[in-house]
């Protein structure tokens, strides 16, 4: 389960990780996201700019961008063991380090979705909108489970909750996939599979237990830790995850290319008995007032 022990939170709140965690939150190109076994991952454009554990000793693991974005070459020397205590102290240097990250991050992942995505959960973090972004790039663990009765590997861009009540007094949970412009047409082969990947998910009892777990230790989390505004809502969930689909364009051509793929999708899911996808349109077109 995507759990954080009390002293890893207390850490973010009033210890030793305090400057570290505001300099993140105060970010908002990064993505602080809970994770298994006392890890947080934060995230730049989907990169996994920053990585903290925390041991059984109450001790903490700070992991840096890989080297693989700096030419092989580690990137700062500023969060090993012997300097990683004045490095939590000093905010100029954190900021720093998140500077040149994301500047090798970026250089090594341009593309619109990743900007998106991340803006998507920015715009969706409080109790008081209608949809909630609970977690970004989730995956089922299928450590646990005999290799015969494993599920075909897929990961979730967004998890989003609808804060409102269905028609059966459940609040949905859906598993959300993002299209953002002409580079998300991928073809009907590509959509159909990603349906029938989200199908195997759906129902999955195992992975349908283990979402929901998640969903509610991250939301307790982040609400300890005030990333997600508003006022708490009390969140009884569906006992199956639904799918989403956000279409995000430039434009009447993009929006029809998109519009069609979502299409495709509709009747794949219709014809392998699986709820009907809710779609979500977005024009990333600006106008100004």
């Amino acid at each position: 389960m995507r759990v954080i022990t009390p002293a890893h939170i207390e850490a973010y709140q009033n210890g030793c990780l305090k400057k570290l965690f505001d300099v993140i939150k105060n970010d908002p190109e990064l993505s602080f996201e809970i994770r298994k076994d006392n890890e947080v991952i934060v995230y730049y454009r989907k990169g996994k700019i920053l990585t903290i554990k925390c041991t059984d000793n109450n001790e903490f693991q700070i992991k840096p961008l890989d080297k693989q974005y700096n030419g092989g070459v580690p990137l700062t020397d500023i969060f090993e063991a012997n300097n990683l205590a004045a490095t939590l102290k000093n905010t100029s240097h954190l900021r720093q380090y998140f500077k040149q990250a994301k500047k090798l991050i970026y250089s090594h992942k341009v593309g619109l979705e990743f900007s998106v995505q991340q803006n998507i959960a920015l715009g969706n973090r409080s109790f008081n909108n209608r949809f909630l972004v609970v977690d970004m790039e989730w995956q089922f663990s299928q450590a646990g489970i005999s290799e015969t009765d494993r599920i075909g590997k897929t990961r979730i861009d967004l998890i989003i909750v609808d804060t409102h009540l269905n028609e059966s007094g459940t609040n949905d949970i859906y598993l959300a996939e993002l299209k953002v412009g002409t580079g998300a047409v991928e073809g009907k082969s590509g959509i159909i599979d990603h349906i029938n990947k989200t199908k195997a998910i759906i129902d999955k009892e195992e992975v349908c237990h283990d979402l929901k777990n998640d969903i509610e230790s991250i939301i307790d989390i982040k609400s300890h830790l005030r990333l997600i505004e508003g006022n708490r809502k009390n969140l009884k969930f569906s006992s199956k995850p639904k799918m989403m689909i956000i279409l995000a364009y430039r434009g009447k051509h993009e929006k029809e290319q998109l519009e069609e793929q979502a299409q495709i999708a509709i009747e794949e899911a219709k014809m392998i008995g699986m709820c009907e996808p809710l779609i979500k349109k977005y024009d990333l077109q600006i106008t100004l007032e």
